[in-house]
């Protein structure tokens, strides 16, 4: 198993981390002015770019809300939901703010609402961290890292969501500090107190996790020696 110094979860990315160059700073403001001409283009009334819209954001869309509820049919409900109200508010949306923020607060918004309504526990079903780890690791082809990939998903989701979420948010989803703040209406001097607890936890969890496996290896090893 290994260690989480560095926070294993950020495994779950390919390519947050990297420090940019011009080139990645050129390429953010192409995109940027490209998503600009699709939400005005959307306030116009155009289908297929609010269409595109949706495509670019989809998948982030979705597994914003199903970190908060870990249920891949709710979450795939709360995408389609949080997408009907965007397209409902997006001729009063200000171009001049970062839409993303916009669009993943409301995201968030609606996936806990989701799950205050939902009358269960706040416990996690086996097969549905099976669902969402099997969904992660998909793309993974190296068994040592899709079996990390496991792993820090059992621990993630014994975060309370107040933690969770921004650290699945920053670590997993790359969102600077200032976009989490901004998607969970708090301050950034929150955001950061709240991910300095949620790394702590995740790192005891995770050792705790650790150290039951090589206790497990270890009986097994004697096990097979008698």
């Amino acid at each position: 198993m290994s260690t989480a110094g560095s926070l294993p979860i950020r495994l779950l990315t390919g390519t947050h981390g990297v420090t940019e160059g011009v080139t990645g700073t050129d390429r953010k403001a192409e995109e940027k002015s490209a998503e600009s001409d699709l939400l005005r283009r959307a306030q116009a009334g155009d289908p297929e770019a609010f269409g595109q819209i949706v495509t670019k954001h989809w998948k982030r869309a979705y597994w914003t809300a199903y970190d908060v509820l870990y249920d891949y049919d709710r979450a795939q409900d709360v995408a389609q939901e949080a997408f009907v109200k965007v397209h409902r508010a997006i001729h009063s949306y200000d171009l001049s703010r970062d839409f993303a923020s916009w669009l993943y607060r409301i995201v968030l918004n609606v996936a806990i609402d989701h799950k205050r309504k939902r009358d269960r526990d706040r416990s996690v079903p086996t097969d549905k961290i099976n669902e969402m780890v099997d969904a992660r690791r998909a793309v993974v082809e190296d068994q040592e890292r899709a079996a990390t990939i496991e792993q820090v998903e059992v621990v993630l989701q014994q975060l309370p969501e107040k933690y969770r979420v921004p650290l699945t948010l920053k670590d997993i989803d790359g969102m600077s500090v200032d976009e989490v703040a901004a998607i969970l209406d708090v301050s950034y001097s929150t955001v950061r107190w709240r991910l300095h607890k949620a790394r702590r936890l995740f790192r005891d969890k995770w050792t705790r996790l650790a150290q039951r496996d090589a206790r497990a290896d270890e009986k097994k090893r004697e096990g097979s020696s008698t």
